[in-house]
Protein backbone atom coordinates (compact mmCIF):
# COMPACT_ATOMS: atom_id res chain seq x y z
CA UNK A 1 0.00 0.00 0.00
CA UNK A 2 1.41 3.40 -0.98
CA UNK A 3 1.95 6.07 1.64
CA UNK A 4 -0.60 8.92 1.83
CA UNK A 5 0.59 11.93 -0.16
CA UNK A 6 0.44 15.34 1.49
CA UNK A 7 1.13 18.65 -0.22
CA UNK A 8 2.80 21.07 2.21
CA UNK A 9 3.18 24.70 1.15
CA UNK A 10 4.96 27.67 2.67
CA UNK A 11 5.90 31.25 1.84
CA UNK A 12 9.21 33.13 1.49
CA UNK A 13 9.95 36.36 3.40
CA UNK A 14 7.65 39.34 2.84
CA UNK A 15 7.34 42.92 4.05
CA UNK A 16 10.17 43.83 6.44
CA UNK A 17 10.91 40.23 7.45
CA UNK A 18 14.30 38.74 6.52
CA UNK A 19 13.08 35.16 6.95
CA UNK A 20 9.85 33.18 7.13
CA UNK A 21 9.54 30.34 9.61
CA UNK A 22 7.14 28.50 7.28
CA UNK A 23 9.89 28.30 4.66
CA UNK A 24 12.36 27.07 7.28
CA UNK A 25 9.94 24.30 8.28
CA UNK A 26 9.37 23.43 4.62
CA UNK A 27 13.10 23.16 4.03
CA UNK A 28 13.42 20.71 6.91
CA UNK A 29 10.55 18.59 5.62
CA UNK A 30 12.13 18.46 2.16
CA UNK A 31 15.28 16.95 3.67
CA UNK A 32 13.89 14.89 6.56
CA UNK A 33 10.36 14.03 5.39
CA UNK A 34 7.56 12.70 7.59
CA UNK A 35 7.53 9.04 8.58
CA UNK A 36 4.69 7.18 6.87
CA UNK A 37 3.86 10.03 4.45
CA UNK A 38 4.83 10.95 0.92
CA UNK A 39 5.44 14.69 1.32
CA UNK A 40 5.33 17.07 -1.66
CA UNK A 41 6.58 20.60 -0.92
CA UNK A 42 5.74 23.86 -2.70
CA UNK A 43 7.04 27.33 -1.95
CA UNK A 44 4.31 29.77 -2.91
CA UNK A 45 4.86 33.38 -3.89
CA UNK A 46 3.41 36.02 -1.56
CA UNK A 47 0.97 37.46 -4.08
CA UNK A 48 -2.19 36.62 -6.00
CA UNK A 49 -0.42 34.06 -8.19
CA UNK A 50 0.80 32.20 -5.14
CA UNK A 51 -2.65 32.27 -3.55
CA UNK A 52 -4.16 30.68 -6.66
CA UNK A 53 -1.50 28.02 -7.28
CA UNK A 54 -2.99 25.15 -5.28
CA UNK A 55 -6.59 26.01 -6.19
CA UNK A 56 -5.67 25.87 -9.87
CA UNK A 57 -4.15 22.42 -9.46
CA UNK A 58 -7.18 21.17 -7.52
CA UNK A 59 -9.32 22.05 -10.53
CA UNK A 60 -6.91 20.01 -12.66
CA UNK A 61 -7.48 16.97 -10.41
CA UNK A 62 -4.44 17.21 -8.16
CA UNK A 63 -3.38 13.74 -6.97
CA UNK A 64 -2.79 14.22 -3.25
CA UNK A 65 -4.56 13.00 -0.12
CA UNK A 66 -4.33 16.22 1.85
CA UNK A 67 -3.15 19.84 1.72
CA UNK A 68 -1.32 21.63 4.51
CA UNK A 69 -0.61 25.33 4.07
CA UNK A 70 1.96 26.98 6.38
CA UNK A 71 2.48 30.68 6.97
CA UNK A 72 4.08 33.12 9.38
CA UNK A 73 2.05 34.85 12.09
CA UNK A 74 4.57 37.38 13.35
CA UNK A 75 2.50 38.54 16.32
CA UNK A 76 1.40 35.16 17.66
CA UNK A 77 3.11 32.96 20.24
CA UNK A 78 1.27 29.70 19.48
CA UNK A 79 0.93 27.40 16.50
CA UNK A 80 -2.54 28.27 15.21
CA UNK A 81 -4.77 25.80 13.35
CA UNK A 82 -7.13 27.94 11.28
CA UNK A 83 -10.69 26.69 11.60
CA UNK A 84 -12.01 28.79 8.69
CA UNK A 85 -11.17 31.20 5.88
CA UNK A 86 -13.00 34.46 5.17
CA UNK A 87 -13.99 35.79 1.76
CA UNK A 88 -12.51 39.22 2.25
CA UNK A 89 -9.33 41.19 1.77
CA UNK A 90 -8.00 43.20 4.68
CA UNK A 91 -4.39 43.95 3.81
CA UNK A 92 -2.46 46.37 5.99
CA UNK A 93 0.53 46.39 3.63
CA UNK A 94 1.29 45.39 0.03
CA UNK A 95 2.13 41.81 -0.89
CA UNK A 96 5.38 41.01 -2.71
CA UNK A 97 3.87 42.10 -6.04
CA UNK A 98 2.92 45.51 -4.65
CA UNK A 99 -0.80 44.65 -4.52
CA UNK A 100 -2.68 46.29 -1.64
CA UNK A 101 -6.36 45.40 -1.14
CA UNK A 102 -7.88 46.59 2.13
CA UNK A 103 -11.45 45.52 1.32
CA UNK A 104 -13.52 43.48 -1.10
CA UNK A 105 -14.29 39.82 -1.74
CA UNK A 106 -11.67 37.27 -2.70
CA UNK A 107 -14.21 35.41 -4.85
CA UNK A 108 -17.27 37.43 -5.89
CA UNK A 109 -20.56 35.99 -4.70
CA UNK A 110 -18.90 33.12 -2.85
CA UNK A 111 -19.68 32.17 0.78
CA UNK A 112 -18.59 34.61 3.47
CA UNK A 113 -16.66 31.86 5.27
CA UNK A 114 -15.60 28.30 4.47
CA UNK A 115 -14.66 25.84 7.21
CA UNK A 116 -11.53 23.76 7.10
CA UNK A 117 -11.99 20.24 5.76
CA UNK A 118 -9.38 18.88 8.16
CA UNK A 119 -10.54 16.24 10.69
CA UNK A 120 -11.16 18.60 13.57
CA UNK A 121 -11.87 15.94 16.17
CA UNK A 122 -8.68 14.04 15.34
CA UNK A 123 -6.74 17.28 15.77
CA UNK A 124 -8.49 17.92 19.07
CA UNK A 125 -7.54 14.49 20.38
CA UNK A 126 -3.94 14.77 19.19
CA UNK A 127 -3.23 18.21 20.62
CA UNK A 128 -5.55 18.52 23.63
CA UNK A 129 -2.61 18.60 26.05
CA UNK A 130 -0.19 20.56 23.84
CA UNK A 131 0.19 24.11 25.15
CA UNK A 132 1.92 25.26 21.94
CA UNK A 133 -1.00 24.43 19.60
CA UNK A 134 -4.47 25.98 19.47
CA UNK A 135 -7.40 26.57 17.13
CA UNK A 136 -7.91 30.02 15.61
CA UNK A 137 -10.93 31.53 13.88
CA UNK A 138 -9.03 34.43 12.34
CA UNK A 139 -6.73 33.63 9.42
CA UNK A 140 -6.21 37.36 8.87
CA UNK A 141 -6.82 39.33 5.69
CA UNK A 142 -3.50 38.87 3.93
CA UNK A 143 -2.25 36.28 1.40
CA UNK A 144 -2.45 33.47 3.97
CA UNK A 145 -6.21 33.78 4.32
CA UNK A 146 -6.57 34.32 0.57
CA UNK A 147 -4.64 31.11 -0.14
CA UNK A 148 -6.67 28.84 2.13
CA UNK A 149 -9.94 30.46 1.00
CA UNK A 150 -9.14 29.81 -2.67
CA UNK A 151 -8.06 26.25 -1.84
CA UNK A 152 -11.24 25.42 0.08
CA UNK A 153 -13.46 27.13 -2.50
CA UNK A 154 -11.87 25.17 -5.36
CA UNK A 155 -12.70 21.90 -3.62
CA UNK A 156 -16.40 22.68 -3.68
CA UNK A 157 -16.35 21.93 -7.41
CA UNK A 158 -14.81 18.47 -6.99
CA UNK A 159 -17.00 15.47 -7.77
CA UNK A 160 -15.21 13.50 -5.07
CA UNK A 161 -15.40 14.36 -1.39
CA UNK A 162 -13.26 17.36 -0.38
CA UNK A 163 -9.61 16.77 0.39
CA UNK A 164 -8.62 17.50 3.98
CA UNK A 165 -7.04 20.97 3.85
CA UNK A 166 -5.77 23.15 6.67
CA UNK A 167 -3.87 26.40 7.11
CA UNK A 168 -1.43 26.58 10.03
CA UNK A 169 0.02 29.89 11.20
CA UNK A 170 3.46 29.50 12.77
CA UNK A 171 4.91 31.98 15.27
CA UNK A 172 8.46 33.36 14.99
CA UNK A 173 11.28 31.07 16.07
CA UNK A 174 12.03 33.23 19.12
CA UNK A 175 8.55 32.25 20.41
CA UNK A 176 8.74 28.51 19.63
CA UNK A 177 11.94 26.84 18.45
CA UNK A 178 12.22 25.55 14.90
CA UNK A 179 12.70 21.96 16.10
CA UNK A 180 9.45 22.08 18.08
CA UNK A 181 7.57 23.61 15.16
CA UNK A 182 8.88 21.06 12.67
CA UNK A 183 7.78 18.19 14.92
CA UNK A 184 4.35 19.80 15.41
CA UNK A 185 3.89 20.16 11.64
CA UNK A 186 4.82 16.48 11.18
CA UNK A 187 2.09 15.50 13.65
CA UNK A 188 -0.43 17.83 12.01
CA UNK A 189 0.33 16.41 8.56
CA UNK A 190 -0.10 12.87 9.86
CA UNK A 191 -3.43 13.69 11.52
CA UNK A 192 -4.59 15.28 8.28
CA UNK A 193 -4.47 12.08 6.21
CA UNK A 194 -3.96 9.05 8.47
CA UNK A 195 -6.86 7.41 10.27
CA UNK A 196 -5.70 7.02 13.89
CA UNK A 197 -6.56 4.35 16.43
CA UNK A 198 -6.95 5.64 19.98
CA UNK A 199 -6.92 3.60 23.15
CA UNK A 200 -9.32 5.36 25.50
CA UNK A 201 -10.30 4.77 29.11
CA UNK A 202 -13.43 5.92 30.92
CA UNK A 203 -14.41 5.92 34.57
CA UNK A 204 -17.54 4.26 35.95
CA UNK A 205 -18.18 6.43 39.00
CA UNK A 206 -21.04 5.94 41.49
CA UNK A 207 -22.69 8.15 44.06
CA UNK A 208 -24.06 6.79 47.35
CA UNK A 209 -27.42 6.03 45.68
CA UNK A 210 -25.87 3.81 43.00
CA UNK A 211 -26.26 6.32 40.19
CA UNK A 212 -23.45 6.72 37.62
CA UNK A 213 -21.75 9.88 36.42
CA UNK A 214 -22.16 11.14 32.84
CA UNK A 215 -20.45 14.27 31.46
CA UNK A 216 -21.54 16.52 28.59
CA UNK A 217 -19.04 17.55 25.92
CA UNK A 218 -18.53 21.34 25.80
CA UNK A 219 -19.52 23.86 23.15
CA UNK A 220 -16.86 24.17 20.48
CA UNK A 221 -15.99 20.48 20.68
CA UNK A 222 -16.57 18.34 17.58
CA UNK A 223 -19.06 16.28 19.67
CA UNK A 224 -20.53 19.19 21.60
CA UNK A 225 -23.72 18.27 23.46
CA UNK A 226 -23.03 14.52 23.52
CA UNK A 227 -22.51 12.66 26.80
CA UNK A 228 -19.69 10.36 27.86
CA UNK A 229 -17.91 8.65 30.73
CA UNK A 230 -15.25 10.96 32.17
CA UNK A 231 -11.81 9.89 30.97
CA UNK A 232 -9.70 10.16 27.87
CA UNK A 233 -6.88 8.91 25.70
CA UNK A 234 -4.18 6.60 27.02
CA UNK A 235 -0.82 8.22 26.23
CA UNK A 236 2.10 6.23 24.85
CA UNK A 237 3.89 5.97 28.20
CA UNK A 238 0.81 5.09 30.28
CA UNK A 239 -1.20 2.08 31.34
CA UNK A 240 -5.00 2.37 31.51
CA UNK A 241 -5.16 2.89 35.29
CA UNK A 242 -2.51 5.62 35.24
CA UNK A 243 -4.21 7.35 32.32
CA UNK A 244 -7.61 7.24 34.02
CA UNK A 245 -6.27 8.64 37.28
CA UNK A 246 -4.70 11.53 35.35
CA UNK A 247 -7.79 12.17 33.21
CA UNK A 248 -10.20 12.19 36.16
CA UNK A 249 -8.05 14.73 37.99
CA UNK A 250 -7.81 16.90 34.87
CA UNK A 251 -11.47 16.68 33.85
CA UNK A 252 -13.47 16.54 37.08
CA UNK A 253 -10.95 17.27 39.84
CA UNK A 254 -11.39 13.85 41.47
CA UNK A 255 -8.54 11.59 42.57
CA UNK A 256 -9.62 7.97 42.80
CA UNK A 257 -8.09 4.55 42.23
CA UNK A 258 -9.59 2.43 39.40
CA UNK A 259 -10.57 -0.98 40.75
CA UNK A 260 -11.13 -3.25 37.74
CA UNK A 261 -12.17 -3.13 34.11
CA UNK A 262 -15.88 -3.77 33.51
CA UNK A 263 -16.18 -3.21 29.75
CA UNK A 264 -14.01 -3.26 26.64
CA UNK A 265 -15.32 -2.33 23.19
CA UNK A 266 -14.07 -1.12 19.79
CA UNK A 267 -15.87 1.46 17.67
CA UNK A 268 -15.27 2.84 14.18
CA UNK A 269 -15.93 6.56 13.79
CA UNK A 270 -15.77 8.25 10.39
CA UNK A 271 -12.33 9.69 11.10
CA UNK A 272 -10.79 7.35 13.69
CA UNK A 273 -10.97 4.01 15.47
CA UNK A 274 -11.45 3.81 19.23
CA UNK A 275 -10.64 0.99 21.63
CA UNK A 276 -12.51 1.85 24.82
CA UNK A 277 -12.06 0.44 28.31
CA UNK A 278 -14.44 1.27 31.17
CA UNK A 279 -13.07 0.86 34.70
CA UNK A 280 -15.03 0.71 37.95
CA UNK A 281 -13.74 3.54 40.15
CA UNK A 282 -16.11 3.09 43.06
CA UNK A 283 -18.19 5.65 44.97
CA UNK A 284 -17.24 9.32 45.08
CA UNK A 285 -18.69 12.41 46.76
CA UNK A 286 -20.66 14.44 44.16
CA UNK A 287 -19.61 17.64 45.93
CA UNK A 288 -15.97 16.89 45.10
CA UNK A 289 -16.51 17.27 41.34
CA UNK A 290 -15.02 20.35 39.63
CA UNK A 291 -15.72 20.36 35.92
CA UNK A 292 -12.92 21.77 33.78
CA UNK A 293 -13.56 20.21 30.35
CA UNK A 294 -17.31 19.56 30.27
CA UNK A 295 -20.37 21.81 30.22
CA UNK A 296 -22.45 19.69 32.59
CA UNK A 297 -22.49 16.51 34.67
CA UNK A 298 -25.44 14.33 35.65
CA UNK A 299 -25.95 11.38 37.96
CA UNK A 300 -28.11 8.78 36.21
CA UNK A 301 -30.04 5.95 37.75
CA UNK A 302 -30.55 2.68 35.88
CA UNK A 303 -33.93 3.97 34.66
CA UNK A 304 -32.37 7.23 33.40
CA UNK A 305 -29.44 5.82 31.45
CA UNK A 306 -30.91 6.70 28.05
CA UNK A 307 -32.14 10.16 29.07
CA UNK A 308 -28.99 11.72 27.56
CA UNK A 309 -27.37 11.37 24.12
CA UNK A 310 -24.32 9.15 24.62
CA UNK A 311 -21.31 9.12 22.31
CA UNK A 312 -21.56 6.34 19.72
CA UNK A 313 -18.71 4.36 21.33
CA UNK A 314 -20.45 4.47 24.73
CA UNK A 315 -24.01 3.84 23.57
CA UNK A 316 -23.82 0.02 23.09
CA UNK A 317 -22.55 -0.33 26.65
CA UNK A 318 -25.30 1.88 28.04
CA UNK A 319 -28.01 0.07 26.07
CA UNK A 320 -26.84 -3.27 27.45
CA UNK A 321 -26.74 -1.91 30.99
CA UNK A 322 -30.26 -0.62 30.51
CA UNK A 323 -31.35 -4.20 29.76
CA UNK A 324 -29.11 -6.11 32.17
CA UNK A 325 -28.31 -3.64 34.92
CA UNK A 326 -25.25 -1.58 35.78
CA UNK A 327 -22.31 -3.79 36.82
CA UNK A 328 -21.13 -3.18 40.38
CA UNK A 329 -18.74 -6.10 40.98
Amino acid sequence: MSEPRVLVTAFPPFSEFDSNVSQSVLNRLEVEGVQGLDVVTWLLSVDEEGSRAVANQIRKDMQVDGILHLGLAARRNSISLERMARNEFSMNEPDNSGRLLDSGEIVRGAPETILTTAPIHVMDEEFEHDEHICWSEDAGGYVCNETIYRTLYAMQDREESPLPALFVHLPPEDEISLDVQVEAVRRIATCLVCRPTYEVVGGLLFDAEGRILACKRPQGDAWAGWWEFPGGKIEADEGPETALIRELIEEIGVSTQPKFMVEQISHEYDDRSVKLQIWNCGVIDPDSIRLTEHDEARWLSADELLDVKWLPADLPIIERWKREGIPRT
